[in-house]
């Protein structure tokens, strides 16, 4: 063992990530979910543009993702009076999901997804943590929601343990922001 051992193991690695790195389009899978959260963002913008109390002001922040790497993402921030809220991208390289976009208050945070139009509950490994996948498995996981040729909708995710997805509309964003900011 010891640093032999270790050394395997690195090298091991290096062969994997490189494999999983050229195993996916990861900057066409990035550029699709940044044109997504464009769309969320513009369809928030009409639910809240009556309310002219509610500010909404843009700003690029940098999120790291495995094989990806560093980039830039438009965070949304909403404010009510002295109530502060932010819709915030989590990124794309994630299980169960092609991206995740997190409304996140003081206190609450819920979890918007990309998932398919007629998806209201998470399917097969995606339904638990997925902790018990390995570095294979997960991968084979992330290529099944390749972007191209699915039909994806931006859904908000309930609590687990009865996880459900709930359509994103204008009265189901509402009633999210109005208990992230009623806290």
């Amino acid at each position: 063992m010891g640093k032999s051992s270790f050394k395997e193991f690195v090298e091991q690695k290096k062969i994997v990530a490189e494999d999983r790195k050229k195993s996916i389009d990861w900057e066409k899978r990035k550029k699709f979910y940044l044109d997504q959260v464009e769309m969320l963002y513009k369809d928030v913008e009409g639910f809240l543009s009556e309310f002219k109390e509610v500010t909404l002001e843009r700003e690029l922040e940098e999120i790291e993702e495995d094989i990806i790497g560093k980039y830039e993402v438009p965070v949304l921030h909403i404010r009510l009076y002295d109530k502060h809220a932010a819709l915030m991208p989590a990124g794309t390289n994630m299980i169960g999901t092609p991206g995740r976009v997190d409304l996140v208050g003081y206190f609450e945070t819920t979890r918007i997804i990309l998932t398919g139009k007629n998806e209201t509950r998470p399917q097969g490994a995606t339904a638990a943590s997925c902790s018990w996948l390995d570095d294979d498995e997960k991968l084979e996981e992330i290529k099944n929601q390749e972007p191209q040729g699915r039909d994806y909708v931006w859904k908000i995710i309930t609590d687990p343990p009865k996880i459900r997805f709930n359509d994103l509309n204008e009265d189901n964003f509402l009633n999210s922001l109005q208990e992230i900011l009623d806290v």
